[in-house]
């Protein structure tokens, strides 16, 4: 339970930064009524491009507070009319618009694909303080995403930007921000040192917000230190603050924070008091998410005082738990669905009927608890989940279940020592990369310096040496004409250089193109296809002139065998590794006579491993593929399906049915299973079922130039249920063009589809 509260107390901190942060890099624009319908009707009447892009960038900006979604809309306008006329200084507000937005609504791949098409115009002057807004975004995304690295590359480019521009607000973030990776680190020195100049500067400032937010981090810097006195001080200090400045949020926040501090110090009825008056302001703004982490807070703050206290007349407080939890659920079942607090929610009832003896509740909860931590992959709260429930069997005498779970929370108990080792070793590893770029950094001020002096001397000898110059003007002007004369003969040999690149060029262009036929030879024909499978469809759709993805099929008996798999890149080194899959599938089915799916994939593994060298070793290649791979019975009309990564789907009635593949891939993987799973199904006439790469669902495009999705691949497969499947095919070549507009394609896409 202390490691629950300390986790949860720790997520909040960063929480803090990430939501004062957001606030700060927004534009400030509210919403205008009249200012929107003057600048729509400005729109409908220009017919200049650069107007036209400057009215929908003051749109996107309108809106971005209140309506992102249409904020996006303008942004993207915006982004096709000036990439069409190469407008760079509007293109620089509108990437980082549209970037934002996608932000704002957890599209990060977006975020950082908009991020890359900005960079060219990150100089244009006008830009400057949106590009160090970017680059703020930026070291966000990488941050929530654990790059750790990356995060402070992007966070101190910020800062160095907005120094440059005498922006000490924007300064105070950044420091705030590093302050907080470090903090993620377990790297409590550098954190508290970059959060104390954020202090500064805010003090300066007179920033009471700011002020606010900063001390509650460092009084989560020495919460996970266990320094409680160290971090009830700041924690103290920042409510106040927050109490004077009337910012509610930030003192709803603080209170929560207070209360985390006095359930380690076991002062229970001050946590309870606290609690309550962070609950009443979040209640107040409707912070629905505030809510339920208080509601569960409260609920673990009872159980943590029966189980120090263990009176007989607390036992109440298990009760008062329960109902709590309760209420967490209600509330984020209905309006928040969040669901990190909907598992600790389960799993905290789960472990208060265990405490009241109440053990095959316990166990429906802590099984529910278990589905969810397997579906996010938490595997913290599977360990916990696996080590309640053997104890919850084994009060029960059922004491196989007991031992099962008791294997499998020492299983995850082990793999998280060994991945918290890891996370060490990185850590440590990017603290010194971080550390020699400081000193980088230094070294090149201190160049810089020397530079400046000796160019104090120069410009002392240039005075002394005017005459002289003029006699270096007439010599430079002979050698002028002289290298005009070399550069007549220098552009008649580029012009001979490039007829030779362009001949290279297109003899490389040949050769793949020839590949592409040695490729095509190798996949399965249509007649092979025609022969052996009943009503089918294949889409196939490289991304460049050779694969990454490939199909194959093959007959044995009255079995036939097909495969869907996408090999690690695409373009030329994909196609190797499609070709390299290809024969081993052959000579796997064909020459060892294995015809089940489980089996093929295992062997299929093995030759990958072998061929490449891949023992596991820092450094090797991790090379590999994704696949799924199909053997069906048309006579006894059974199906085996086997996957390393790429699921199948099958369409009964018009319902799907969702087979998952195991989370390993086709080669390397340091917490691989001993084998693939075979999944052996019973088909009915009429049944339609697909395996695919993600190539299909990873394309970018639509409105907000986001990815397609699995979700809308799945309903769009249930729409078409009605189709015959050579339809079927168009009606998915059309969408995914559709879909993508203006973008290239970003990957290969294979879809195969076979009703029986």
């Amino acid at each position: 339970m202390k490691k629950l509260i300390g986790f949860l107390m720790h997520k909040f901190v960063f929480f803090i930064t990430f939501f004062i942060t957001v606030n700060s890099i927004m534009l400030r624009a509210q919403e205008n009524r009249t200012l929107v319908l003057d600048l729509l009707t400005q729109l409908n009447n220009v017919t200049e491009d650069t107007s036209r892009i400057t009215i929908l960038n003051t749109l996107a900006k309108e809106f971005i507070n209140s309506d992102a979604e249409k904020a996006a809309i303008y942004a993207r306008q915006a982004i096709t009319i000036g990439e069409t006329i190469k407008f760079g200084k509007g293109l620089a507000m509108s990437y980082y618009l549209y970037g934002l937005c996608m932000y704002q609504q957890y599209q990060f791949d977006s975020t950082l694909f908009y991020y890359q098409k900005s960079l060219p115009y990150k100089d244009i002057e006008e830009n400057l303080d949106n590009s160090a807004s970017f680059e703020n975004i930026v070291g966000m995304v990488y941050h929530i995403q654990s790059n750790f690295s990356e995060a402070i590359k992007h966070y101190k480019e910020s800062l160095g930007q907005r120094s440059k521009l005498g922006d000490k607000k924007g300064s105070a973030y950044c420091y705030n921000n590093i302050g907080a990776v470090f903090y993620d680190q377990g790297n409590y020195e550098k954190a508290l040192e970059n959060y104390f100049k954020s202090l500064e500067i805010n003090e300066l400032l007179n920033d009471q917000v700011m002020i606010a937010s900063t001390l509650a981090n460092i009084g989560g810097i020495y919460e996970g230190q266990e320094k409680y006195d160290h971090a009830l001080s700041f924690y103290k200090r920042a409510n106040a603050i927050a109490n004077q400045s009337q910012d509610n949020r930030i003192l709803a926040d603080t209170y929560r924070n207070l209360g985390g501090i006095y359930t380690q110090k076991n002062n229970y009825d001050s946590a309870f008091i606290v609690y309550q008056n962070a609950l009443d302001i979040y209640t107040k703004i409707n912070d629905i998410r505030g809510t339920v982490v208080v509601y569960n807070l409260i609920a673990q703050t009872h159980v943590k005082r029966f189980e120090k206290e263990k009176e007989a007349q607390l036992v109440s407080n298990l009760t008062i738990a329960l109902e709590f939890y309760q209420k967490s659920i209600g509330i984020n079942s209905q309006d928040l669905n969040d669901v990190d607090e909907m598992l600790l929610s389960y799993q905290g009832i789960g472990e208060v009927y265990l405490l009241m003896g109440q053990y095959r509740k316990a166990i429906d909860y802590l099984n529910k608890a278990k589905e969810m931590a397997d579906e996010i992959e938490s595997f913290s709260s599977l360990e916990v989940s696996h080590d309640k429930l053997s104890k919850a069997y084994a009060m029960l005498g059922d004491y196989k279940r007991a031992y099962q779970n008791h294997v499998l929370y020492k299983n995850w108990n082990d793999s998280l020592k060994s991945d918290q080792n890891v996370e060490l070793l990185t850590q440590m590893s990017m603290q010194y990369e971080f550390d020699k770029q400081q000193k980088e950094q230094e070294f090149l001020a201190a160049q810089k310096e020397l530079e400046y002096q000796q160019k104090q001397k120069r410009d002392k000898l240039v005075r002394m040496f005017i005459l002289i110059g003029l006699f270096v003007v007439s010599v430079f002007s002979i050698q002028v004409f002289r290298s005009y004369q070399r550069k007549k003969r220098d552009n008649v040999l580029l012009e001979i250089q490039k007829a030779e690149i362009e001949k290279q060029k297109e003899e490389i262009t040949d050769s793949i193109k020839y590949a592409k036929r040695i490729q095509t030879a190798i996949l399965p024909s249509n007649q092979l296809a025609q022969e052996i499978l009943t009503e089918h469809f294949i889409l196939f759709r490289p991304r460049d002139i050779v694969s990454g993805d490939y199909y194959w099929m093959n007959k044995v008996g009255n079995k036939v065998i097909i495969a869907a798999a996408d090999c690690t890149g695409h373009g030329v080194p994909g196609a190797f590794m499609s070709m390299l899959g290809v024969s081993f599938l052959n000579e796997i089915v064909n020459k060892n006579n294995t015809w089940q799916a489980h089996l093929i994939l295992n062997d299929l593994r093995r030759e990958v491993k072998r061929t490449l060298g891949q023992t596991g070793k820092e450094g090797e290649a991790k090379d590999g593929m994704d696949i799924a791979l199909c053997v069906i019975d048309f006579e006894e009309m059974k199906l085996q399906y086997a996957g390393a990564y790429n699921p199948l789907y099958l369409f009964r009635a018009g319902e799907l049915i969702e087979i998952k593949a195991d989370k390993m891939p086709i080669g390397i993987y340091v917490k691989e299973k001993e084998s693939f799973t075979n999944n052996e199904l019973d088909l009915q006439k009429g049944d339609t079922f697909y395996i695919f790469s993600d190539g299909y669902a990873d394309q970018f495009g639509g409105p907000t130039g986001g990815k397609f999705k699995s979700k809308p691949f799945k309903e769009l497969l249930g729409k078409i249920q009605d189709k015959n499947m050579a339809d079927q095919r168009e009606i998915l070549n059309k969408n995914i063009d559709d879909w993508r507009g203006d973008i290239d394609q970003v990957d290969d896409i294979i879809v195969l589809g076979i009703r029986v």
